[in-house]
């Protein structure tokens, strides 16, 4: 692990060598190291002393598998007390500004907190009152039925946790397999101390009830949909969940931020 890190530092990304530039030396009264092993893990960017990493993601990050093993090895990590930030390659080079804004909030809460443990922001993404141990959920549907696709949002981070479809459904079903594969997700992971935010208060009632009451007519076209329902109402019936999943304030706080803005 040690010789790979070596070998990482002298080849970075073009992504990795601007955030060093910008995270090197003490021109931020705090220090971070590049590609530190951690464990089974090396961290792109960790500052030791308030346990943050910066992770910097590829292309290839955004593939399902590859965001589930994302999501594990974050898990791991924020088991061992370190905060886990990502960003893409497209985030630090178009978005520099922002994104050291970013890290800059992050560690000095960090600091701020004396028992260690990071405090919940007075807002998130999006600009609402949400907790940073959260995740967003949203269905997007073209026509209704329609090509239907649904996601998860970190809010923490802005990162993408979660993406299906797109699949012939309607957006109501897709509303309610997020918020069922966010649930499904989590525990598979292990996560107890974060919300799910939707901002369908019909997926949530129908989850609630762990039915899926879709006016939807079962063809052949929505025959692999009715499945994938099937097997979420199954999952409902059979796992106790004690995550809140909370209503988002559309008016208050603005579009969800999974929404996927085709509106």
């Amino acid at each position: 692990m040690l010789e790979f890190a070596k070998e990482n530092r002298k080849f970075p990304t073009d992504a990795e060598s601007v955030l060093w530039n910008l995270l090197k030396g003490n021109n931020l009264d705090f220090k971070f190291r590049r590609q530190h092993v951690i464990g089974n893990y090396i961290a792109d960017f960790v500052n030791l002393k308030f346990k943050v990493i910066i992770e910097i993601d590829g292309g290839y990050h955004l593939q399902n598998n590859q965001i589930i093993k994302d999501i594990e090895r974050s898990s791991e990590l924020e088991e061992k007390g370190f905060y886990v930030l990502r960003f893409t390659n497209e985030e630090v080079l178009n978005d520099t500004e922002r994104v050291l804004e970013k890290i800059k909030e992050i560690v000095k809460s960090k600091e701020a907190n004396n028992n260690g443990q990071f405090p919940l922001p007075s807002e998130g993404v999006g600009g609402g009152p949400c907790f940073a141990a959260a995740w967003a959920v949203d269905a997007a549907c073209s026509g209704n039925p329609g090509p239907m696709e649904y996601r998860g949002i970190d809010l923490a981070t802005g990162a993408q946790v979660f993406h299906f479809g797109p699949v012939h459904g309607t957006n109501n079903i897709g509303e309610f397999l997020a918020i069922v594969h966010a649930l499904a997700l989590m525990e598979k992971l292990g996560i107890t101390d974060k919300v799910i935010y939707s901002d369908s208060y019909n997926a949530i009632l129908w989850v609630n009830k762990k039915q899926c009451k879709t006016k939807l007519p079962l063809t052949p076209e929505t025959a692999p949909l009715f499945d994938i329902i099937r097997r979420a109402e199954q999952w409902l019936r059979t796992h106790s969940t004690r995550v809140p999943i909370i209503k988002w304030d559309t008016q208050q706080w603005g579009e969800v931020p999974a929404d996927f803005g085709r509106k």
